[in-house]
């Protein structure tokens, strides 16, 4: 739902509000390409990888694969440590 240039996530947890981008023109339906990257990044805290991550995404601290399985930071750095250990002796 948008009005004065302030867009809200009509997530049940409650409503967050985003500014709308300098791409998102007025009255334009929402939202475009940028725009909707812009929002995913300002409201869920999500940012797509690409590269030889492709699929994969940050959403908040987490690690999301593109099943939607999560990596926690501990337990990367947990199984990075270990790879160390064991393989670059």
């Amino acid at each position: 739902m948008c009005s004065a240039g302030v867009c809200w996530n009509g997530s049940p947890q409650g409503r967050q509000a985003m500014n709308r981008p300098p791409c998102w023109l007025e009255g334009a339906k929402c939202p475009n390409n940028c725009a909707a990257q812009l929002y995913r990044r300002q409201v869920y805290n999500e940012t797509p990888l690409h590269g030889a991550w492709s699929g994969w995404r940050l959403a908040g601290a987490r690690l999301v694969a593109p099943s939607g399985e999560w990596i926690a930071p501990h337990l990367l750095d947990r199984w990075l440590w270990r790879h160390h250990r064991i393989f670059e002796r």
